[in-house]
C-alpha cells in the first residue's frame, strides 16, 4: 500500500491539553462561512469538525467532485446519547435528530452542499477506523481506478456517562487528506500490518499518530494498547 498525501487538515479541538500546542495542528475557530446559514445552524460540533477540514483539503485546487471515505470511531455519539436517553425516558425521538446522528450524516451534507456526486463511503472499525479509511481510500484508488480520493476522520470526546469505557485518550479531533497512488520513484507512504512489538503504550488516537506522521513527513509505529497488532506508518523519501 503506497500513497502520495497531496493535501493535509488537522484540527484539535483548542480546549484539549492532552496535546500541547504545536505547528502541526490547527485549533483556530471554524470558518463555515461557505454553509448557507439555514443549515449551519442546524449542524453539531462534531459535523462542524467534519465539514471544517474536508473543506480545507479539497476546496481550492484540482479537487472537484471527489469520491470520498468518511470514517469516526464513535460517530456523532453525543447525539446518540441523548436519543438514548430520550428512549430511556420514554419521550418521542426527533427525526432531524437521529438524522443528523447516523455516521453518514456528515459525509451526506458535505456532498448536498458542495454538489458533489461521486460516491462516499462511511467507516466505523473500532480504534482503527482511520487505519480502515486509509485502506479503503487506497483500495478504491487501485479497484476503482480513482485519480484522488478524499478522506475524512473526525472523533468527539465521549458524553460523560461513557468516559469510564474509554481506552485512549479523549480528543475532539478532525483529519481530512487528499490521497493518489504513489508513481515509480516518487516520495510517498507506505503502510502495513505488523505483530504487537510491545514497544511503547501510546495512549493518542491512532489518527492523530498518524496524523503528526504524515504531516511531518515521518515513519511512525502506530499502536493501540487494545490491538494484537500494530500498524507500520513508513516515508520513503
Amino acid at each position: 500500500m503506497k500513497f502520495v498525501v497531496e493535501k493535509l487538515a488537522i484540527w484539535i479541538k483548542p480546549e484539549q491539553r492532552q496535546i500541547k500546542k504545536s505547528t502541526w495542528f490547527d485549533s483556530s475557530v471554524f470558518d463555515l462561512s461557505w454553509v448557507p446559514a439555514m443549515q449551519r445552524r442546524r449542524m453539531t460540533p462534531f459535523i462542524k469538525m467534519t465539514l471544517n477540514t474536508a473543506y480545507q483539503v479539497s476546496a481550492k485546487g484540482n479537487y472537484v467532485n471527489l469520491p470520498s471515505v468518511f470514517s469516526s470511531r464513535h460517530g456523532d455519539f453525543h447525539k446518540t446519547a441523548n436519543l438514548l436517553v430520550d428512549i430511556v425516558n420514554n419521550q418521542p425521538l426527533s427525526p432531524t435528530g437521529f438524522g443528523l446522528s447516523v455516521h453518514n450524516a456528515a459525509s451526506g451534507l458535505f456532498s448536498i452542499i458542495q454538489g458533489n456526486t461521486s460516491a462516499s463511503t462511511s467507516v466505523a472499525a473500532g480504534t482503527e477506523s482511520f487505519i480502515y479509511a486509509l485502506i479503503d481510500g487506497y483500495a478504491r484508488l487501485i479497484d476503482c481506478e480513482q485519480q484522488k480520493i478524499l478522506i475524512v476522520h473526525t472523533d468527539e470526546t465521549l458524553p460523560e456517562i461513557y468516559s469510564q469505557y474509554a481506552d485512549e485518550e479523549q480528543i475532539a479531533h478532525s483529519v481530512a487528506l487528499v490521497i493518489r497512488a504513489a508513481n515509480e520513484g516518487e516520495a510517498h507512504f507506505s503502510l502495513q500490518k505488523i505483530l504487537n512489538t510491545h514497544k511503547n503504550n501510546n495512549k493518542l488516537p491512532l489518527s492523530i499518530q498518524c496524523a503528526r506522521a504524515l504531516h511531518e513527513h515521518n515513519s511512525a509505529l502506530l499502536v493501540h494498547s487494545g490491538l494484537k497488532h500494530d500498524w507500520q506508518l513508513t516515508y520513503h523519501a
